[in-house]
């Protein structure tokens, strides 16, 4: 639903935490929007906390997003934080790999994570708890040879515990502003090697 040549144009992905911490969604809005500003295209997973920051800090900085579903595109609504937002011919595309009308299960939460990945250049950790979603799409990204980022907040919490265990492992650590805008750039600039199959679970 909506402009789906946004598929075919350079995009990053953003993934954390649906229970995040206040920093946590302060970056995601971050990241969205700096993306943005970089011409390139915000992929994220519609869920609420760092997923709907990311989308609506990318469409606030003008930009565009894809929210690529855990559910079939029959159940898609516009929640209320980007309602104002989203232009569906301009700036904005639902998306899901499910059947139309597909009610939400956590295999499929999962199952969505390839796709994400499978859309972007780069995947951008914002926030990950020690497991579940968010590191699922970071072993994800690894799988298909592709660039992580995770952020290296100054304070550790137990939010973050994610994050720590990714940096130590394979993760690219972001320290600061600058560091993001490097990355953004050389994800534009040095794109991974074509993904010509995503192996799906369906069973």
């Amino acid at each position: 639903m909506g402009r789906v040549d946004l598929m075919h144009q350079t995009a990053i992905g953003i993934c954390g935490s649906r229970d995040a911490s206040k920093r946590a969604l302060h970056w995601a809005h971050h990241f969205g929007g700096e993306a943005a500003r970089q011409g390139l295209v915000v992929v994220s997973g519609y869920a609420r906390g760092v997923d709907r920051e990311a989308h609506r800090g990318a469409l606030e900085a003008g930009g565009q997003t894809i929210a690529v579903l855990p559910e079939g595109i029959q159940r898609f609504s516009l929640v209320k934080e980007l309602r104002s937002l989203v232009d569906f011919e301009r700036n904005f595309l639902a998306l899901s790999m499910f059947q139309p009308d597909a009610v939400w299960k956590a295999w499929m939460a999962m199952e969505r994570n390839r796709l994400i990945v499978g859309l972007s250049m780069a995947l951008f950790v914002i926030e990950a708890r020690p497991r579940g979603g968010t590191i699922n799409a970071a072993l994800e990204c690894v799988r298909q040879k592709k660039r992580l980022y995770a952020i290296a907040y100054r304070s550790e919490s137990e939010s973050d515990v994610g994050n720590r265990r990714l940096i130590a492992d394979s993760a690219i650590p972001l320290k600061h502003v600058g560091e993001l805008q490097d990355a953004l750039r050389q994800a534009m600039s040095d794109p991974p090697a074509e993904v010509r199959q995503l192996v799906l679970n369906l069973v």
